[in-house]
Formats: C-alpha cells, structure tokens, sequence
C-alpha cells in the first residue's frame, strides 16, 4: 500500500475545494477588471493540481488513471512528450494502444541560443557570414494589414486541414518508400466518379428512421418515467416485471426470444383497456412495455409518412384542430411516436421558429381503463383525452328504426389509429375480426389511417394476416373485388355489398392473398413469416429490471399491416401493383432520374430483355416495389435478396457486381424491409416452410412413433401369413452367434429392412380388411 494512501481521499477533496474557490476568485476578479493584471495570481494555465499530486500519491481512482490515458491518446496520438505521462500511466498506456514513441524535444541552434525571447518575436532576417556566425539582412518591412482571414478563390478548396498524428506518419511512410501522400480532397480527382453514395430511389424505399436506431427522448419518455419509477423500490418492480412478463428476460413483453428458446407464444399480459391494475402492474407496464412500444409504432409511422409522402401529414396538421389520434392499446407510447413525428414535420415547414410557439399536436384519445395506468399516463401527456373502452360501432344502427325512432347516435371519426397488441390477446378468430371491424368504423372514411400490430413471432403474425384477409375481403375494393357477398345482410340469399375505397400503405405492396398465410389459422412448423425489427437503445430503469450489463440495445421484433380508408392512391397516382408492376421493378427503375454521371454502368439486360419502367411510360412510385421480407444475403461479389413482390410472390432476387455499379454498390447497403428499385438480374421462386393447417406437433409425432414400435413388438401375434415369404421373422428376430459383433452399417441397414417390410406388413393388412 501507498504510505499516503490514507490521507489520498483528504487531498484530493481538497484539491476539489481549491478548484471551486479558485473558479469563483476568477469570476470574481473578472467582475472587477483585475483578471489581466493580476492573472498570475491564479493557476489558469498551470499544470492541473490533479496531475501535479497524482505522480506522489497516486490518482483519485482507476476512472481518472483511464480518463488521463485517454485524454493523452486523443490530444498526441502515439507521439508522446517526455515527462507527459508517468511510470503507472504510461503502463497503462501500452496495455490499452501498445509502445508509444516518445517525442523528445530537438536541442535548439545555435542562433536560437543566443537570441533573447524578444528577438524572436521581432521580424529580422539572418544568414551566414562564412565564418561560423551569422549577420543580419537589412530588407524592407511591409506592413501586413490584418482584414480578416484570406481569401478563397478557388471555391472547391477547403480550409487548410491541420496534420494529425495519424496523417503525419503516414506522410513519414509514404517519404520512406518513395512516394507522396494523396490526400482525401484529391482521390475524387485521380479516379472520377461522380455518383452519389446511394441511389435517390433507393433512399426512398428506406425502411429505418433516421437515425436507424431510436434514441427514447428524455424530455417526454425516458424522462418521466424515471421520476415515476423513483417513488417506488427498484427491487419491487423488477420481482414485479419478472413474475408479470414470464422472468428476468421478459419474453411475453414486446421482447420476441429466438427460436430456440422455446418459449410459449403468449400475448401480452397487461392490456392497456385492463380494468384493474394495481399500482405496480402500472409501473411494470411503463418500465417494460413503454420502450418497446414506443420504437416499434415509431418505425411504423415513419414508414407510414415515407409512403403517403409530405402533403399527407401537412393536411392533417393545417385542417381545423390539427390530426385527431387514437392510441388503441400502447397506453399512450403510440401518441408519444406520433407526437415526435408530428414536432420533426413541424420543424422542417416551420425552420427557425421560436421555442415558444406552440406546435399543432390536434387532438389525441388513449384508451386506458384503470385508474393506475391513466394516471401515469396523464404525466406524460398532455392535452388527452382517456378512454375506459373503446366505443362499440360495430353492433350499433345505423339509421332509425321502428322500435328508435330517433337519428343514430353521432359516431367518433379518428385521422390515425394505432392499434398495437390487441389481437393476439383475442383467442376467437370471430372476436379478432369483430375487433378490427369496429376499429375500421372509428376511421375518418376521407382518408384515415389504421395501424395494427403485434408480436414478430409465428402467431403475431397470423393475427395480422388474419386482419389483413378480412380488411381486403369485406372493406378494401381492388381492380376485380369491388363487392364482398354477405350472406347475413339481408333476408335474401345473396346480398352484394359494395366495398369502400382504401389500400393498403405498408409494408406490402399487393393486394393479392399474402404468400405466407396460404392457410387461415394457425399453422404448426411454420418458419417462414412475414415481420420486421426495430433497433432502441434501453433506458437506464429497463437496464436496471434486466440487470443487462454487456449491452445496452434491443432489437424489437413485429409483424405490422397500415391501411388507409376512402382514398386509393393506386388510382390517384396511376400505382401500377400485379405482375406488370414485379417485371418492370425487376428491370430496375435506375436510370429514370438523371444521376449526373456520363460513364455510368447500364445493365446489359436492361437493354436487351423487357423494356424498363420508364420505357413504358408507368409513373415511379415506391408502393409498386418489391420489399425484403429478411436481411439481405451479402456474399462475395453478389447480394441476396427475399422479395414479397407486387405480384404477391416470394422470390429470391440476384444482384452481382457484374449487373450495375450503382445497383451493386446499394446493394450492400440495404437492410432488412426496405423497398428496391434497382432491380436484378437473376430471380428464382423461394421455396416456403409454412408448416401445416393440422400438422403433427411434438405430442403427435412421439405418440406416433410409440404406436409404430408397438405395432412392430406385436407383429409375432398378428397374422404371418404374408410375412414369412418376405423374412419378416428373420427381420424382426435376427439370430445372433455368440461372440458376434455387427457392424453400424448392418445395423442401419437391418433397421432401414425392418421399416420397409413393416410397411408391406401394413398394406397387405388393409387390402385383406377391404376384402373382408
């Protein structure tokens, strides 16, 4: 140990009582006028009492030991000073960035020796007098007037770059071997390429925010909650969130576990319309369930307005009262989401303006029933209206009747609804459908917008595709289905209704029955489902409740369906969507805006094959473009894509480096539910695993197997009329020699004998039961 260890805490609070009183001396003196004169009396510019006291006694604690380390790194690269850094420092030092080169100061010359400061400072020119000294040369002074920093003529020269430590070991390098250092302003000049980094198309067909991991915003989310969550016990609410939300992990909140956990897909536990909830079923469902929701509708929205584009949001928020949203199950993050989106649209129509004026967040509704839930809602949010349930439209009249006379009840119209979890919760198929019907009546029919979503597993998504067939089959018309057939509407056997305008924004870009959901229900060994993720960084209370150390994001995992009511943008902006819409994407949509480059690459098929998009006078638009139901497949000079085509198939696009300069270097920069427009030049049919309406689950396949090895133990007492022939005895009771050892491959042999023989076994044995 230290001999002043025990005192070191002593000293450095000190040193921290002399740094306070020093500051406010400073602050002081400048007040009087006295901080020129007398600076000296103050050690502004001297070494840190930190540093000074940290070579004799040592740091205050590892955190300063490292955060001096750092700091030196950062400010001399590998090129120390001498002295700089001490014996433990420099230990550490190489333990972290490896040997450093110590810089030692060069002697000074012999003319630098004998002038005094003030010589140096002043203009004077000397050289050699060849005798070993120096004399002055008289020239004539120019008085340099100062008007400013020089100009610029050249207008693409920057300012001057100040050499770093890394730039100038380079250029020490490059002189070695002979050469010159070719600075990051001249490479666009030796190999030209005027391309920008992605393609404009590509930029729109996006799938992220920006940035592409969401950052919960402290003022109005992360914010309050933690002042919530500090009147209560940390340790009480995560033994609460682990019992709610199924352990340490939480794999029934938004988190979807991998596969191979095995855990059971089971919805939500806590629902925003729950009737009781007490105090810390309220915190859990802010401290686990708010993040999550919040980044997963946040995704939605934004591809929502990426999709319906900037005149979709400006008009709700210029109409009287700006938008009117309903948050249907996120307890209020859905209207914290829209709410950001809502101030960055704001921001970009109204630049500069004062942090005083209000922003037009119009009217929003959240559906909370218990007293516990709405209260801690009500912090964050304000200006809402809560709900205990939603208003049941489905099961109302609609016009006066013999027994009610009177008109139908004034029903509530909502711009956007955000639904998420309310579905999976809902067991009954009828109960899902009824649900989304009496969502879809609560929508402004000139344009409202529904979003439902769900967990990212196997029966999240089945709930949304459910919803999805329902809202195209009964509501939603299309070229070829402009009528559903209602067999209850009316006392006659075949009532016709007309559907309504609407289609569908996101995330797919058909109107045909979804690839993935073949079969209606839920198919057990399915694999392959439609869903997305979203990346958040945890708050510090979610951190706490997982006790997560190691890493600090989560990847939230959803399947989602946004549809709009009353308006078909395929009719107002000529959307071509089908097979005509999947051959021109395939061709590619590159060359229909102009990238100012005269020696980009054009694909040889898109002049030979199919004419492109632009050839055949079809109007750009990004819902007419296939989307990557997975991540994309980036392999030595080709990438891998899994389409849902506008067609409504599954394909496996190709894009090689050999196919398009700009559609290959894209390529490798597009993520997982992105649209692509740059087409490919091979595509295949995806083989899908979407297991089976009525397929066998683990229970069934080991009841089978066990039937299948008692019907092989009882085959002695069954009938062997029609086995002997084929040594069905030998088979099943082979004869071993004492002694004898067999080999594996006998043995699967024997075994592979055994299943073909029982099988005959088994046919004869229903032929001669047909006879009978």
């Amino acid at each position: 140990m230290h001999p002043y260890g025990d005192r070191k805490d002593t000293v450095y609070a000190l040193i921290d009582k002399i740094n306070e009183t020093e500051l406010e001396l400073a602050e002081l003196m400048n007040d009087l006028g006295l901080l020129e004169e007398y600076q000296g009396v103050l050690n502004l510019e001297g070494p840190e009492l930190d540093h000074v006291f940290s070579q004799t006694i040592g740091h205050r604690n590892e955190q300063a030991l490292e955060s001096r380390v750092r700091t030196a790194r950062q400010e001399f690269g590998e090129y120390l000073p001498a002295g700089y850094l001490n014996e433990t420092e420099l230990r550490l030092y190489t333990r972290l960035y490896g040997e450093p080169i110590i810089k030692v100061d060069e002697p000074q010359s012999e003319l630098e020796a004998d002038l005094s400061e003030e010589d140096k400072d002043s203009d004077r020119l000397f050289r050699e007098d060849g005798q070993g000294g120096w004399k002055e040369v008289e020239y004539e002074k120019v008085e340099a007037q100062d008007d400013g920093p020089p100009l610029v003529y050249d207008m693409e020269v920057g300012p001057p770059v100040e050499e770093s430590a890394a730039m100038r070991r380079t250029r020490e390098v490059a002189e070695q071997l002979g050469g010159e250092l070719m600075l990051e302003q001249f490479e666009d000049e030796a190999v030209p390429d005027s391309t920008p980094r992605l393609h404009p198309l590509t930029s729109e067909g996006k799938f992220s925010t920006d940035p592409s991991t969401v950052f919960l915003p402290k003022d109005t989310v992360t914010g309050p909650i933690s002042v919530i969550l500090s009147e209560f016990s940390n340790r009480h609410i995560a033994d609460v969130v682990h019992r709610t939300f199924g352990g340490r992990l939480l794999p029934h909140s938004t988190t979807t576990p991998p596969p191979r956990a095995q855990v059971p897909q089971l919805p939500i536990p806590l629902e925003a319309s729950q009737r009781h909830m007490s105090e810390m079923e309220g915190n859990a469902y802010i401290a686990a369930l708010y993040p999550g929701m919040y980044a997963s509708a946040l995704s939605v929205l934004v591809e929502v307005r990426k999709r319906l584009g900037t005149d979709w949001i400006r008009q709700l928020i210029a109409q009287e009262g700006g938008p009117n949203v309903l948050d249907a199950g996120a307890g209020g993050a859905g209207i914290l989401a829209w709410r950001d989106v809502l101030r960055a649209e704001w921001e970009a129509m109204v630049p500069g303006h004062p942090e005083t004026d209000p922003i037009p967040l119009g009217r929003s509704t959240v559906v909370t029933a218990s007293e516990a839930l709405r209260m801690r809602a009500s912090i964050m949010l304000e200006n809402t209206t809560f709900l205990p349930r939603l208003p049941d439209y489905v099961h109302i009249r609609e016009k006066p009747t013999l027994d009610d006379e009177r008109a139908p009840p004034k029903r509530k119209q909502f711009d956007v609804i955000i639904a998420p979890h309310t579905l999976l919760g809902l067991e009954e198929e009828y109960m899902r459908k009824e649900h989304v019907e009496n969502l879809w009546s609560l929508l402004n029919p000139n344009g409202g917008v529904l979003i439902l979503l769900e967990k990212g597993h196997q029966k999240g998504f089945e709930a949304i595709a459910g919803a999805r067939e329902m809202l195209l089959k009964r509501y939603i018309s299309s070229p070829g289905s402009t009528q559903y057939e209602g067999l209850t509407e009316s006392f006659n056997e075949n009532q016709h209704v007309d559907k309504e305008e609407g289609m569908i924004i996101a995330p797919c870009t058909n109107h045909a029955k979804c690839p993935m959901y073949a079969v209606a229900g839920h198919a057990k060994g399915r694999r392959d489902f439609c869903h997305f993720e979203q990346r958040y960084i945890r708050p510090a209370f979610l951190q706490r409740i997982l006790g997560a150390k190691d890493r600090n994001h989560e990847d939230v995992k959803f399947s989602y369906i946004a549809v709009q009511r009353g308006v078909d943008l395929r009719k107002e902006k000529n959307i071509v969507q089908g097979p005509e819409a999947a051959e021109a994407a395939f061709a590619g949509y590159e060359h229909l805006r102009n990238m100012n480059s005269e020696d980009a690459e054009v694909p040889d098929d898109a002049v030979t094959s199919e004419p492109s998009a632009a050839q055949n006078g079809q109007d750009f638009h990004t819902l007419s473009l296939p989307r990557a139901i997975y991540t994309p497949m980036k392999r030595r000079g080709h990438v891998i894509f899994d389409f849902c085509t506008p067609a409504g198939k599954i394909e496996r696009w190709t894009v090689p480096r050999s196919y398009s300069k700009q559609a290959y270097r894209d390529a490798r920069k597009a993520h997982w539910g992105d649209l692509w427009a740059l087409g490919a030049k091979t595509r295949i049919p995806r083989s899908l695993r979407l297991g089976e309406k009525h397929g066998e689950g683990k229970k069934e396949r080991l009841a089978k197997r066990a039937a299948s090895k008692a019907a092989l133990g009882e085959a002695e007492d069954g009938p062997l009329e029609h086995t002997s022939s084929d040594g069905w005895d030998e088979l099943a009771n082979p004869v071993r020699k004492k002694g004898q050892t067999i080999p594996s491959w006998k043995k699967h042999q024997d075994k592979k004998k055994i299943r073909q023989a029982s099988k005959k076994q088994s046919t004869v044995k229903l032929v001669d039961d047909d006879l009978n």
